[in-house]
């Protein structure tokens, strides 16, 4: 009896964790079919009519922004996982001088706070001339996401039998060969939640797009948002809906990579 009434308890607790996690999201999207008037004066009832004319005024506003904080999140999780994977693959299987010093200062980096870097890489990307054009945001994005990257990467590797790299090499496979045919496949489950990592962290990022975008073409979606509520600080119901659309390809993508996240996240802990 105790047991049962334990077992009641834990799966009660959780369940109300659960709520409130998807309440925000269900609250968003209750609001945003409902009038400017309908959120102020009768926040909780339901609305007297469903306004879709709401998603479709938001879209017409940010589809260019989501496009490019699209374009900007691929471009950026492409590179990351690539050159993370190369450089974690060097590491975990290959001998070289300073390998050990290298390894410690990419450790060092990940001590180093986010916003310590905003000044000097704004200096960096000007001197480059880079500004207000996607270049501003894929190289950086690309050169920060990679020291995770790196660190997940060559921890994972390292426990890969060191047999099938032998056996590829008496049967004359190269070593991008041996990259391309027994990390990749192998490395699948961590590699993914890498590039949704980064994708989200990429896609939601708000601070440096708007210090190096100025061109309203190239905002992404964090900026545009803003812009968004800002311009139409009272239309509840059109910012909300924004904030609907927006959020569709971050679950999409977290949908169909669900499988090899949960499997990268137990694999990579159980590996660490």
């Amino acid at each position: 009896m105790k047991q049962v009434f334990s077992r009641v308890a834990v799966r009660t607790v959780l369940y109300a964790l659960l709520l409130l996690s998807v309440l925000p999201v269900l609250l968003m999207v209750y609001l945003s079919v409902k009038s400017n008037l309908e959120v102020i004066t009768s926040f909780w009832q339901p609305p007297s009519r469903v306004l879709w004319s709401n998603y479709e005024a938001a879209f017409t506003t940010i589809r260019g922004s989501v496009l490019s904080s699209l374009f900007v999140a691929g471009v950026s999780c492409t590179g990351i996982v690539l050159l993370s994977s190369l450089s974690g693959f060097v590491f975990a299987r290959h001998r070289f001088p300073g390998k050990e010093l290298l390894f410690t200062l990419l450790l060092a980096l990940v001590m180093v706070p986010n916003v310590l870097l905003l000044v000097p890489l704004f200096v960096e990307v000007k001197r480059f001339g880079l500004l207000d054009s996607y270049w501003a945001l894929v190289l950086p994005y690309m050169a920060h996401g990679q020291v995770i990257g790196i660190l997940l990467c060559r921890g994972f590797f390292a426990t890969i039998p060191e047999e099938l790299f032998e056996s590829a090499r008496l049967d004359g496979a190269s070593e991008l060969a041996a990259y391309r045919y027994i990390i990749i496949p192998m490395s699948l489950p961590i590699l993914t939640v890498i590039g949704i990592i980064n994708f989200h962290a990429i896609y939601n990022d708000f601070v440096w797009p708007l210090m190096v975008l100025q061109d309203q073409r190239l905002k992404t979606f964090a900026v545009a948002i803003f812009d968004l509520s800002t311009v139409y600080r009272f239309e509840y119901g059109q910012t909300f809906a924004a904030y609907v659309i927006g959020s569709i390809p971050l679950m999409a993508l977290l949908l169909l990579g669900m499988k090899y996240f949960i499997r990268g996240i137990a694999e990579g802990g159980l590996k660490a």
